[in-house]
């Protein structure tokens, strides 16, 4: 026993809460990929577009530590598949990728400021970038990576960064408006 554990009492949550947790990450997920995958896109006519479902994960990677985060990490990786469009296992496997990063770096670092979410949302939205090209290079013959691909990959990662504060203090509101802290 250590010392956190001797002074703190560890708290089981109850069923109604994490019934209550469970419906917030499902309703805000569903939001997220609507809004990614249909407003968004048709409001930046396909170009930049900001990776709502990426700073989800990023803040399931930093908050959620069980087998619960990962798979739902999972499922709304698999259903941006589904919804763009892309092949099919592609997001699954990157926003899997990025909860891992980010769930191993929470365990080892001080995670609870602004600036440590926004930092790994940056570094998540590259790392899916990076994750993309290498599983299509597995696949398909890809034989450079454009300058034009880089500026936009680039572009996403600063426009998740910069909407990380937003969506997390929607997140916090949402878990205490239903008494889940």
């Amino acid at each position: 026993m250590n010392l956190y554990q001797a002074t703190h009492a560890q708290v089981t949550p109850s069923l109604a809460s994490e019934l209550r947790l469970f419906g917030i990450y499902c309703v805000a997920g569903i939001v997220a990929l609507l809004l990614q995958t249909t407003v968004l896109h048709q409001l930046t006519g396909g170009r930049v577009i900001p990776d709502l479902v990426l700073i989800l994960c990023v803040y399931l990677g930093l908050h959620e530590h069980n087998v619960a985060g990962v798979t739902g990490v999972f499922l709304l990786g698999y259903l941006l598949d589904s919804f763009s469009g892309s092949l099919v296992g592609l997001n699954a496997f990157a926003m899997t990728t990025v909860y891992l990063v980010v769930y191993l770096a929470s365990r080892r670092l001080w995670m609870d400021n602004v600036l440590s979410a926004v930092s790994m949302a940056f570094v998540g939205s590259l790392l899916k970038g990076v994750a993309i090209v290498v599983a299509l290079a597995a696949y398909l013959t890809v034989d450079r990576v454009t300058f034009q691909a880089a500026q936009i990959l680039l572009a996403e990662a600063l426009l998740a960064a910069a909407l990380t504060p937003a969506v997390f203090a929607v997140l916090r509101r949402a878990k205490r408006f239903a008494g889940v802290s």
